[in-house]
């Protein structure tokens, strides 16, 4: 039987982890996961040329995609939003 293993907290501490230890050395459970995704509507914004650069370019040093980028900047600020409301 294999010694149980205390998974990090951190992301980064996640991510030093996986690259330290042999995946197939521990012992996985299966289980059901089931993930949902928000419903996505197309909308057209004009932004000025040097803005859109700026904003792929950020989204580049991610390692996403631009529109990708300005949905997860948008959706931080909205729930940020909604947290000074409530």
């Amino acid at each position: 039987m294999r010694e149980e293993v205390k998974l990090p907290k951190t992301v980064k501490e996640l991510a030093a982890f996986f690259d330290e230890v042999d995946t197939e050395e521990l012992e996985w459970e299966d289980a059901e996961v089931e993930f949902k995704r928000s419903e996505l509507v197309s909308v057209s914004v004009r932004l000025p040329k040097e803005d859109l650069l700026a904003i792929k370019k950020a989204a580049a040093k991610l390692g996403i995609g631009y529109t990708t980028y300005i949905r997860m900047v948008l959706r931080r600020v909205a729930s940020e939003g909604q947290e000074k409301q409530g």
